[in-house]
C-alpha cells in the first residue's frame, strides 16, 4: 500500500530500486523513495525490517547491491567524503569523550567544517548551556543525547539523520527535545528520524514510510495513512445511571457497555453519528453527554495493525 502527492519542493533524497542482500536473505527490496527538503521524515518498522540498513545506505556507511542512490546530489557510496560535510548524524548509543567537556567537544566538532554554528548557539539549541563545562564524564544520559544532537547540528547541515535521539529523556526533556527538531527545520534542515516512540514520529514528522520486509508497504502523512487503511474513529461515553436506554438509536442498541459502564460505538462516519447522539440527548433533555469522547486511531495502532508484529515496538534492529 503506498500513497504519494506531488509538491514543488526539492528533493532531498531520491533513491530507485536500491537493494541489499546478506546472503540469502534480502534486507532492503528494490526500495524506490523520495524526500523533499525541509520536512522530518520518519522511517519506521519492526525489528528485522530492513530500515536501519537503508538508513546506512542513504549515509553512505553501508554499500547496495543495486539501484541508485542520491542524497543531496551525492552518491553516498562513491562520494562520502562530499556529503558526510552537509550531513549531521545521531546515532542510537552516545559515546561522549568523557575527558572533555560539551563545550570543547563542539568546539573540536566545528574544526570539520566550513561554516560550522557558534558553539554557544549549538548549546543553547540543545538545552546545554548550563552544563557546557561539565566533564563529559559527570553528564546524565538525557545530557549526553543532547550533546549527540548538537553535535550533529554543529556543521549547520542540510540533512540530519536521527536514530533514537531522544532515548534515555524523561518526558519533558523529550518535549523539549522535539522543540528542538522543529527549530531544525525552520533553520531549513531536512530530519530522517527513526524511533520507537510512534507518538513522536506522529507529533514531529510531516511524511511516514512504513517499511516491512525490506519493502515500504506505505509512504505519506497520517492523514493518508488513516484513509489508506480505512480505519474506525470511536464515539464513547457514560450512560447516567437511570438513564432509559429502551429508545437508544439503532447503531447503539446492539452495543454491549464496558466494564465501566461506556458505551463505545467505531465508525467510520463520525460527523453523522455525533450528530445523531447529541439531537437524540438533547431530545431527552440531557444537554451534555457525560465522557463524551472522540477518538481516532493514533499511528500506534494503525503501524501495529499494518505491520502485523509484536515486537515492533522495540528500539533494536536486526538488520
Amino acid at each position: 500500500m503506498r500513497s504519494r502527492s506531488l509538491s514543488p519542493m526539492p528533493s532531498v533524497i531520491r533513491i530507485s530500486g536500491v537493494t541489499k542482500r546478506y546472503g540469502s536473505v534480502t534486507a532492503v527490496d528494490a526500495v524506490d523513495l523520495e524526500i523533499e527538503a525541509g520536512q522530518v521524515y520518519a522511517l519506521l518498522g519492526p525489528n528485522g525490517a530492513g530500515k536501519t540498513t537503508l538508513i546506512e545506505i542513504l549515509e553512505g556507511y553501508r554499500q547496495r547491491d543495486a539501484g541508485d542512490v542520491s542524497v543531496l546530489g551525492y552518491d553516498p557510496q562513491r562520494q562520502r567524503g562530499e556529503l558526510n560535510r552537509r550531513v549531521g548524524i545521531v546515532l542510537q548509543r552516545s559515546t561522549p569523550m568523557e575527558g572533555l567537556t560539551p563545550r570543547e567537544m563542539l568546539s573540536f566538532s566545528a574544526r570539520l567544517y566550513d561554516h560550522p554554528m557558534d558553539t554557544d548557539e549549538a548549546l543553547e539549541l540543545v538545552g546545554l548551556t548550563e552544563h557546557a563545562d561539565r566533564r563529559g564524564s559527570k553528564l546524565s544520559g538525557g545530557q549526553k543525547r543532547r550533546l549527540d544532537l548538537a553535535t550533529s547540528v554543529i556543521g549547520n547541515p542540510d540533512l540530519i539523520f536521527l536514530d533514537e535521539p531522544t532515548t534515555g529523556f524523561d518526558a519533558t526533556a523529550r518535549r523539549q527535545a522535539w522543540e528542538v527538531v522543529r527549530g531544525l527545520t525552520e533553520r531549513g534542515a531536512t530530519v530522517i528520524l527513526t524511533t520507537h516512540y510512534l507518538d513522536e514520529a506522529e507529533h514531529l514528522a510531516q511524511r511516514i514510510g512504513l517499511i516491512k520486509d525490506g519493502r515500504i508497504i506505505f509512504e505519506g502523512d497520517i492523514a493518508e495513512l488513516r484513509r489508506e487503511m480505512a480505519t474506525d474513529t470511536r464515539i464513547s461515553w457514560q450512560p447516567p445511571i437511570g438513564l432509559d436506554l429502551s429508545d437508544l438509536l439503532d447503531e447503539w442498541k446492539s452495543l454491549r457497555a464496558g466494564p465501566d459502564g461506556r458505551l463505545s460505538l467505531p465508525t467510520q462516519t463520525p460527523t453523522v453519528h455525533l450528530a445523531r447522539l447529541i439531537d437524540w440527548a438533547r431530545n431527552r433533555g440531557i444537554d451534555e453527554l457525560p465522557e463524551l469522547q472522540v477518538e481516532r486511531p493514533d499511528l500506534e495502532e494503525m503501524y501495529l495493525e499494518l505491520v502485523d508484529d509484536s515486537q515492533a515496538l522495540e528500539s533494536a534492529d536486526s538488520k
